[in-house]
């Protein structure tokens, strides 16, 4: 919590501090378009800008689909098996989805001796079919999925700041490159002169 706390403040000063003395590169980095848009280049701002929207669109969307997918899934759980949904965690949600009862679950563990494992009375699930069974698996893979499509567009969003960042970098070192074209009567050529 203490890490976020540092880095939103950090991203607050740099993006509200002193605007007009931020480094484009930074401005990027925080702001994808940003930088791009302080250095003049309104299409790349525009195009960094407009694909950050759209990941923060879809990872949002992501997000929220996994959630009501969630409270569907567990609806139907205490409905066709009888679930108590309070102070599960996950893998509770994951083993009622492969056994059709908890003494299923139970006795296989046991065969294992996988003590750590079993459930206790207050954990019961009973499946009224096993069609309901799979059609719960399915429900609760489907919110998983969703859940984690979030998490890659989150690193994806990340990538979206450092290509961003990496381009303002560029449009700034592509300043100090010249093209000098050079005309002799004895021959033609191309002067290439860079400054870093």
């Amino acid at each position: 919590m203490q890490k976020r706390l540092i880095f939103f403040i950090f991203v607050w000063c740099c993006a509200f501090g002193q605007i007009k003395k931020t480094n484009p590169i930074m401005q990027s980095l925080i702001i994808p378009g940003w930088g791009q848009k302080t250095l003049g280049k309104k299409k790349a701002a525009r195009i960094f800008s407009s694909v950050e929207i759209s990941l923060w669109t879809a990872c949002a969307a992501s997000y929220l689909s996994s959630y009501n997918e969630k409270l569907k899934y567990r609806a139907f759980a205490a409905q066709y098996a009888g679930v108590e949904s309070e102070d599960k965690g996950h893998k509770y949600w994951v083993d009622i989805g492969n056994y059709l009862n908890i003494e299923q679950h139970n006795a296989e563990h046991l065969r294992w001796r996988e003590f750590d494992e079993l459930y206790n009375e207050n954990d019961r699930w009973q499946w009224n079919e096993y069609g309901n069974m799979q059609k719960f698996e399915e429900m609760r893979i489907k919110s998983d999925y969703l859940k984690k499509t979030g998490e890659y567009i989150l690193g994806t969003i990340i990538l979206n700041h450092i290509i961003s960042g990496i381009n303002t970098l560029y449009i700034l070192r592509s300043e100090n490159i010249t093209f000098t074209p050079v005309f002799t009567y004895k021959s033609s050529y191309v002067l290439l002169s860079l400054s870093f």
